[in-house]
């Protein structure tokens, strides 16, 4: 693994976190030493397959998953 990918990795995961923390995306650009913010909008997509805003969208969205429907054991 060069340098380039190793640093690349770290940079989305931390891209990432803070997204879906609700950091605001220039916010995030300018702290990971992105020259404009479209710069890390094109580094984020290349990495995670979506853009920054979608994949901040989908964090806030509740997960689909609930344990509501997982019947109890009833006692007699």
């Amino acid at each position: 693994m060069t340098p380039q990918v190793f640093w690349s990795g770290v940079r989305v995961e931390e891209a990432m976190r803070r997204v879906a923390e609700g950091s605001a995306l220039t916010d995030v650009a300018l702290d990971l030493c992105f020259s404009a913010p479209g710069n890390f909008s094109r580094f984020f997509k290349e990495h995670t397959g979506v853009s920054p805003s979608i994949f901040k969208r989908a964090a806030r969205e509740p997960s689909p998953v609930t344990v509501t429907g997982i019947p109890r054991e009833q006692s007699s």
